[in-house]
């Protein structure tokens, strides 16, 4: 009996859902965040001497989304354990009650549809890099690692092909690779970055997933509550009339 009282206060779609977003907040920080910084600090630090102070800020920023997305969460998941089975009968008992509960609620509703939006953007910005990272592979593979090392001896790998440019004033080689070992170094961290940040892409797409789950679960949520007051009473009626039922019948016999 316990159990089934213990499953009745299980919520399974909220559950689930924050199951969702919690892998998809450890895919997307801790694979933005390696794939980040091998770009920082393996690329544009350590062979094109370039130093993009942005790129830091977005690595905090995606630890602080991670942080923040994951105590959302958290407060998605208790109220819907809030809201399920004889917990929602227990709290929400009184019209205040109720009435609080159907306000938080909404709250949560509106605030989950904007930072679904949110993450959809993010979603968006994510697929970039993916973009980016199949240009350069194409690049490694087919301008530098398919050719014998007499074709890299005037081959120079340029920034500006991208529209970056580090110095215009010392020319456009101050913002080339054009040693083996450079150009060797550069494909590789392409081939390790670009996974993650495909990982990252996952964990987002998974964010979303989760955030739509729990969107869903909002209106029955938002219904249970409204009629519990009702039921509650309906139930409380029912247990009293038979409560003297049982009273009329024992004296009866008695008698």
């Amino acid at each position: 009996m316990a159990c089934r009282d213990c499953l009745g206060r299980t919520p399974y779609a909220s559950l689930s859902a924050t199951i969702l977003m919690c892998l998809g907040v450890g895919l997307f920080c801790g694979t933005g965040f390696h794939a980040i910084d091998l770009t920082l600090n393996g690329i544009f630090d350590n062979l094109f001497k370039l130093h993009i102070p942005w790129l830091q800020n977005i690595q905090v920023i995606f630890l602080l989304l991670g942080i923040a997305m994951g105590l959302f969460a958290i407060v998605l998941l208790l109220f819907g354990f809030a809201s399920t089975g004889l917990t929602r009968e227990n709290i929400c008992e009184g019209t205040k009650c109720v009435r609080g509960g159907v306000s938080f609620a909404v709250l949560l509703t509106m605030v989950t549809y904007v930072v679904s939006g949110a993450w959809v953007g993010m979603t968006a910005f994510c697929a970039l890099p993916i973009i980016l990272f199949l240009m350069l592979r194409s690049i490694c593979q087919n301008e530098i690692q398919m050719w014998d090392y007499w074709y890299l001896d005037n081959y120079c790998l340029n920034m500006s092909r991208f529209g970056i440019y580090k110095n215009y004033t010392e020319g456009l080689m101050s913002d080339s690779l054009c040693d083996e070992v450079d150009l060797s170094q550069f494909c590789q961290h392409v081939y390790d970055a670009g996974p993650m940040f495909c990982f990252a892409f996952i964990g987002s797409c998974f964010i979303v997933l989760g955030m739509t789950v729990y969107l869903t679960t909002f209106g029955t949520n938002i219904t249970r509550i409204t009629a519990t007051k009702e039921v509650t009473s309906y139930r409380r009626a029912i247990e009293l009339e038979a409560s003297h039922v049982l009273d009329a019948a024992s004296n009866s016999v008695l008698i």
